[in-house]
């Protein structure tokens, strides 16, 4: 059977022991803190208030897109239509 590395393996002394406990419960606040701050900005995310108009602007975007390709496609056309007629000579 194969041993596994073990993690502690440099705790000699009691002192070790204390550091590497200490060590550990500061890695625990970290990582519940960094929990705390990603509930925060989920809410923060999920707030109405916020959420709606972000909704609303994701689904307008690619509406007024289109739209704005339409006129420009028509301003186009009308454009190329003006130039393309023969023009007539004045004598």
């Amino acid at each position: 059977m194969k041993q596994k590395n073990n993690p502690y393996a440099h705790v000699q002394s009691f002192k070790d022991f204390e550091n590497e406990k200490m060590k550990l419960y500061f890695q625990l606040k970290l990582s519940e803190k960094k929990l705390e701050i990603k509930y925060i900005e989920l809410g923060t995310y999920f707030n109405p208030i916020k959420l709606v108009p972000a909704l609303i602007s994701e689904w307008l975007t690619p509406i007024i897109n289109y739209f704005k390709n339409i006129v420009t496609n028509f301003m186009h056309t009308k454009d190329t239509s003006t130039n393309s007629e023969p023009e007539s000579e004045v004598h």
